[in-house]
């Protein structure tokens, strides 16, 4: 059963990745930004994956890879409210 929980985690990592950088190329945008949102999809992957695991080290390390990627999405978005202010009033 791990083995099947693991292809399905990856396959929908490729695919939500693929869908993201078509939309970047759509909108031709470069798509070193997409990293920026790609970056998170594959970090919660990996944390869930260690998540399936049977030994607790490896359980711990994936709750925390979860949780840090819920965080660099929210530190991602303050960062470019923060950038946008700053930018905005320096017209």
């Amino acid at each position: 059963m791990f083995i099947v929980q693991v292809l399905v985690i990856s396959l929908l990592l490729i695919f939500y990745s693929l869908l993201i950088a078509a939309l970047f190329r759509k909108f031709n945008r470069d798509l070193k930004i997409a990293l920026f949102f790609i970056t998170p999809l594959l970090v919660f992957s990996v944390g869930f994956v260690f998540r399936l695991s049977v030994k607790p080290p490896i359980v711990d390390l994936g709750f925390f890879l979860t949780e840090f990627s819920g965080l660099f999405i929210s530190i991602l978005f303050a960062i470019c409210l923060f950038l946008g202010q700053l930018r905005y009033w320096k017209k």
